[in-house]
C-alpha cells in the first residue's frame, strides 16, 4: 500500500527554494572557508577563478582578475615558475611550509603580507593550482 505524500504549504515551498538557491552558492563550505581567499591558477600562473574573499582582499570584482597573470597581484611570481615537472615548484612549496611572507599588492595599491598555501587540483581535466591566501597580521607575535 502506498502512502500519500503531503505537499508543503505554498509559503514553505517558496522559502525552501530561496534557501536552496542561496545555499548552492556556498555548498559544503563552512564559514571559515567562505572567508578564505582562494585563487585557482593554471600551470602558467594565469588566474581563472577567484572567490569573493580573494576579490575583497585584492579590492576588485572577481571578473577583473580572471585571465590575468598572478604576478599582477604577487609581483614575486613574475619570474617564478609555479609548476616544475608537473608538480608545485618545490621552492614555493617549501616557502609556504615555513611561513614565508609573500607580498600581495591589491589593485588599489595596498601592500599586504600574506602566507600562501598551494594545492594541486584537477579542474575539468586540467592540472591546476589552488592558491590559498592568508593575510599575516602586523601585530602577530610570529610575524
Amino acid at each position: 500500500m502506498r502512502s500519500a505524500q503531503v505537499a508543503p504549504p505554498q509559503g514553505q515551498l517558496r522559502h525552501r527554494s530561496a534557501f536552496l538557491t542561496e545555499s548552492t552558492k556556498t555548498a559544503s563550505l563552512c564559514p571559515s572557508e567562505q572567508r578564505t581567499a582562494v585563487l585557482t591558477l593554471d600551470e602558467n600562473g594565469t588566474i581563472f577563478d577567484c572567490n569573493q574573499a580573494a576579490a575583497k582582499l585584492i579590492d576588485c570584482v572577481p571578473s577583473r582578475l580572471k585571465w590575468k597573470h598572478i604576478s599582477k597581484v604577487i609581483p614575486e611570481f613574475a619570474e617564478t615558475a609555479l609548476v616544475q615537472g608537473g608538480i608545485v615548484n618545490p621552492n614555493l612549496r617549501f616557502l609556504s611550509h615555513i611561513g614565508y611572507q609573500f607580498e600581495l599588492v591589491g589593485l588599489n595599491g595596498v601592500h599586504i603580507a600574506c602566507a600562501l598555501f598551494f594545492n594541486e587540483v584537477e579542474d575539468l581535466g586540467r592540472h591546476c593550482l589552488r592558491m590559498i591566501i592568508r593575510p599575516v597580521a602586523e601585530d602577530s607575535q610570529f610575524a
